[in-house]
């Protein structure tokens, strides 16, 4: 089911295997968009939608697949995005007790949207921040 973040993990991975084989898993993290989380939580009883997502990051891009709603595992890839790219996408980084946030501007879009990193996923969204920050500066 995916509800054992190790579990998740390893389907996000077969996932990302399977939209771009010759790309590998960095770290990958859960985030729902949106405002006000904890709103978004109890009106989804904490199961993802369409405004959930795994986000990879990979040697090569960052992907975004969407959470399937009632079985809490990857779906649908929805974007991929060059690694180089994400970083100047990122913005207005808040690191709370419960939730975290970033703001993130999806391709298309004029105005970033804020992605919402429960608890669990926190150090992962460290990671990933890091990781993003060392590209920057080894260029």
């Amino acid at each position: 089911m995916g509800l054992i973040k190790s579990t998740t993990v390893a389907q996000v991975a077969e996932a990302v295997g399977q939209s771009d084989p010759l790309a590998r898993p960095v770290v990958t993290l859960g985030v729902g968009s949106g405002r006000h989380p904890f709103l978004s939580a109890m009106l989804s009883d904490g199961v993802g939608d369409s405004d959930s997502f795994f986000v990879t990051l990979t040697d090569r891009s960052v992907l975004f697949h969407e959470v399937q709603a009632a079985r809490s595992r990857p779906g649908k890839l929805r974007y991929d995005i060059e690694r180089e790219q994400v970083r100047t996408r990122i913005g207005e980084v808040r690191r709370g007790f419960l939730w975290s946030t970033f703001r993130f501007r999806f391709p298309g879009d004029t105005e970033a949207t804020w992605l919402n990193v429960r608890r669990a996923w926190r150090p992962e969204m460290d990671r990933f921040l890091a990781a993003l920050h060392e590209d920057g500066h080894s260029a």
